[in-house]
């Protein structure tokens, strides 16, 4: 199978949380969120016919679970505790990946995150998650990188 389609749950996989003064974007970004495919963007065969992200608060940081089923009625699952603080923490994801992969997660606003997706310690993607201001919206957009460049996609997820 095509290495960058195995990847193709990792980028839902979002950053954490953690400090205090961010207390008010955190709760933002926690809850139940579902995708919208008709407002989503992917190349063919890439975007998931369904796809729930979950995002807890776990103390000093988040968990995050994402679940999706792709055209081809594949079903992927991602888990990850993480902090915002630019540090790379191990994604689990079943169907396995094909190598260690991490993630990294950075503010850039009050409600913009960005994300750094590495396999095997070489970045595959990035990602920038935005929350609408209404809080309804969380909009993902994960560019890929070099052989990996068919990762790219937007998707839109409203809240539960």
């Amino acid at each position: 199978m095509n290495p960058a389609k195995r990847l193709w749950v990792v980028p839902l996989a979002l950053g954490a949380l953690a400090s205090s003064a961010i207390v008010e974007a955190q709760e933002a970004l926690v809850g139940s969120w579902v995708l919208d495919p008709a407002s989503s963007t992917a190349p063919p065969g890439m975007m998931p016919t369904t796809a729930t992200l979950e995002v807890n608060d776990a103390g000093g940081g988040k968990y995050t679970s994402v679940n999706e089923g792709t055209v081809g009625g594949v079903t992927g699952h991602s888990e990850i505790t993480y902090s915002i603080d630019g540090k790379d923490y191990a994604v689990t994801s079943t169907p396995a990946q094909p190598g260690a992969i991490t993630q990294s997660i950075e503010r850039v606003s009050e409600a913009v995150y960005k994300s750094s997706v590495k396999l095997n310690g070489q970045s595959v993607a990035t990602a920038v998650t935005q929350i609408s201001g209404d809080g309804k919206t969380l909009m993902q957009t994960t560019t890929g990188i070099g052989q990996f460049a068919a990762l790219s996609m937007t998707m839109v997820f409203r809240r539960k």
